[in-house]
């Protein structure tokens, strides 16, 4: 629903106007006598647009609209009137109407064309001030995020930067528009990030890449801005975030993976994994040497084709229990005469949730 708000000092013209321009249901009108009346409502109620007469007893048409536009109301503004000098529909334009409809004879036709200009211009404006929102929403995104978010043309100069990214290149007088890449970054650099825009561009796809400067490790997406009129791409987008912190926890977990590895591999113990069923997910080098298995051959066989069907089914009796109970259980068996003592412990999904294997642990304590 449209609601505007129709300015003439002629009450019977007033409510001609108001019924021809409700009788489709999708405008809502009120009418107001004079201009200065319409500043009240205006002060009191909210409109879309706003259509007045030109000549009207006390202040006009025009003077009308130089006051609506100091009050910086910004709605639209239709001047509807009989007088069609030249000078009057200049004037009108220039101090801000947004249309001039001049009153014919036809009824009909004029308040046809009168609906036709209120929905054109309520149209526009609110295109304009969804584009206005948009364009508000995007800045603040950008400039409050903390990553570094720039535009650079097939060159490599920048088109545009974040604030974070300014800082990030030590840019205080925000003087960055057509500078190279190359004038904030060393020549090992600037080849390898031309590299990117240049497959990005051509491939008219998002390029990933990996980097390290000055100790800080990064992640930046490069993503191509296409125009459509011209049907190519002109730019390209980068954000870049800083990783170091990941980088630090894979290096750390790596390190600990290097070192497990080694104690589990160097142990005299068998260590193994299974799933719910029983197959084997995982075995040292020790326990393949105790059931003389070969490299990775042992993977998703079950425990059954190892061991006897007693042992089998003792050990799946413990698996059951350690799956049902979710806690570690402990026993001790014999093997072709050694003594053993064996230990299961629950491993869980993410969530903790659900058990999806068990790590055993098994100890010859025969000479212990």
């Amino acid at each position: 629903m449209i609601k505007i708000l129709l300015v003439d000092d002629q009450p019977d013209l007033l409510e001609i106007a108001r019924l021809f321009l409700e009788k489709d249901g999708d405008l809502l009108v009120d009418t107001a006598a004079s201009a200065e009346e319409a500043l009240v409502l205006l002060k009191e109620r909210k409109y879309d647009a706003v259509v007045s007469d030109y000549q009207m007893r006390g202040m006009d048409g025009i003077e009308f609209l130089t006051e609506f536009m100091k009050r910086a109301i910004d709605k639209p503004f239709i001047i509807f009137t009989g007088k069609s000098r030249e000078e009057i529909v200049i004037k009108a334009l220039n101090t801000g109407a947004d249309f001039y409809l001049q009153k014919s004879g036809d009824p009909v036709t004029q308040y046809a064309e009168l609906r036709n200009m209120v929905h054109q211009a309520v149209r526009r404006k609110r295109v304009e001030d969804a584009l206005i929102r948009s364009e508000i929403n995007h800045r603040t995104i950008v400039e409050a995020i903390d990553d570094s978010i720039y535009l650079v043309d097939k060159n490599c100069r920048y088109l545009f930067m974040n604030a974070y990214h300014q800082r990030r290149l030590g840019i205080t007088d925000g003087n960055y528009e057509g500078r190279d890449y190359a004038d904030f970054h060393t020549k090992a650099e600037t080849e390898r990030f031309a590299r990117s825009v240049k497959e990005s561009i051509e491939s008219g796809r998002s390029v990933q890449d990996e980097y390290k400067r000055e100790g800080r490790w990064f992640i930046r997406r490069l993503s191509p801005v296409r125009n459509e009129t011209l049907e190519r791409v002109f730019a390209v987008t980068v954000i870049s975030a800083e990783a170091t912190g990941r980088k630090k926890i894979e290096e750390a977990l790596r390190f600990a993976d290097e070192n497990y590895s080694i104690l589990v591999e160097a142990t005299q113990d068998s260590i193994y994994t299974v799933d719910p069923e029983g197959r084997y997910l995982f075995m040292n080098t020790h326990h393949k040497r105790r059931i003389a298995v070969n490299g990775d051959t042992y993977k998703m066989r079950h425990y059954s084709e190892f061991h006897t069907p007693e042992e089998t089914r003792i050990f799946t009796d413990h698996l059951r229990q350690v799956i049902e109970t979710r806690e570690a259980f402990e026993d001790t068996y014999t093997c072709n005469g050694k003594s053993f003592l064996r230990k299961l412990y629950p491993i869980f999904d993410p969530e903790g949730e659900a058990v999806t294997a068990v790590a055993v642990i098994s100890i010859d304590t025969t000479c212990r």
